[in-house]
């Protein structure tokens, strides 16, 4: 059955929804209603959800309850923020309801990108000691500090702000503390060699403990062996260029991540290579294909978006063994290169159309 919603409710409702998110989820709001018609979103996904929940009138588990949703029902999904699904319906109008109890979340069509995307549009360095802060405030909680000359990309720039996903959050970075600003290609078509065509940063802790050291060292050692340049049709997989993950290949002891465990191993870290660059390669649906990719379990990785992690490494062994590796194809016309720096805590892919 179809619901005629009153326009003033609606105007309401996209009002207070808006109101009561953070900048963030505002900003990532803003982006999915951009092809909303007559303030009815455009339906990009459906989901099926894991349990019973409240669908909440805003990004807020402590927002008012607009209805229930029983456990395996569908969900018509419009769009997302780092935690939260921006969802439709024709009773209710605009809910919010959490990521992680969601699944078998698909596009409603081929021409829709890959779940989970939201693109990087910069990239820059910062200039001088730059804090992240918890909203576009000096005097805002600072999140992280990063030292001159670290590179990070972002979604936009707001009122002079850079709008940084962090973790799963969103953080802020002043622009006048930042340098080296470069866009990235609003087109494919027309980029010119060296031109990044899709970018993303996770951030990782720079604690000196012993194992954490390891961890900072195998990013490092990780990213460096993947930087290379891939032909027209070439494929990749993570495990044959990084791997195998020894000491004789650089890499060192630290925590690895599996089934949502932390357990000690030889290469931990290099599943965060794996995640940030499956991120940027999600943003080229049209060019790069996912041939394989396996989550690291319910949760993710707390370091990125939920549903959008990539484990790899050595085969988990057993009798219900699981391939841990990411895989894909460039399916341009072109090479791609993959442009990689861990610095200060951040790390930073970068996908450039290659000469």
């Amino acid at each position: 059955m179809q619901y005629k919603i009153p326009m003033l409710f609606l105007c309401l409702l996209l009002f207070f929804s808006a109101a009561f998110a953070d900048e963030g989820t505002t900003v990532c709001f803003e982006d999915f209603m951009a092809n909303a018609e007559n303030g009815v979103p455009m339906i990009r996904y459906t989901g099926r959800t894991k349990i019973s929940m409240n669908m909440r009138s805003a990004a807020d588990k402590e927002s008012e309850s607009l209805g229930i949703l029983k456990e395996g029902d569908t969900v018509k999904i419009f769009g997302f923020d780092q935690v939260w699904l921006f969802c439709w319906d024709e009773t209710v109008g605009i809910y919010y309801i959490g990521r992680h109890n969601v699944d078998d979340i698909q596009p409603v069509s081929p021409d829709i990108p890959p779940y989970g995307v939201i693109p990087n549009r910069f990239v820059a360095s910062t200039a001088v000691e730059t804090p992240l802060l918890s909203a576009p405030d000096t005097n805002a909680e600072i999140l992280a500090s990063y030292p001159a000359d670290t590179r990070i990309s972002f979604w936009h720039i707001v009122d002079g702000w850079a709008v940084v996903p962090y973790k799963r959050v969103v953080g802020y970075m002043y622009m006048g503390d930042m340098k080296d600003l470069t866009p990235v290609s609003p087109s494919v078509e027309y980029a010119q060699a060296g031109d990044i065509l899709s970018a993303f940063t996770t951030f990782y802790s720079i604690k000196q403990t012993e194992l954490n050291i390891g961890r900072m060292e195998n990013l490092r050692v990780g990213s460096d062996y993947i930087s290379k340049v891939y032909q027209p049709g070439e494929s990749f997989s993570f495990n044959q260029v990084a791997g195998p993950y020894r000491k004789s290949r650089g890499y060192m002891d630290s925590p690895v991540l599996i089934n949502g465990e932390s357990v000690a191993g030889s290469g931990g870290g290099t599943c965060q290579v794996s995640t940030t660059l499956y991120n940027a390669l999600l943003q080229l649906p049209d060019g790069i294909t996912i041939l394989y990719r396996h989550a690291h379990g319910p949760s993710g990785a707390a370091y990125a978006p939920h549903g959008v992690d990539a484990a790899v490494g050595r085969d988990l062994g057993g009798g219900n063994s699981i391939e841990l590796d990411l895989r894909f194809r460039n399916d341009y016309d072109f090479p791609i290169a993959l442009d990689c720096s861990v610095q200060n805590g951040a790390l930073c892919i970068c996908i450039r159309k290659a000469g």
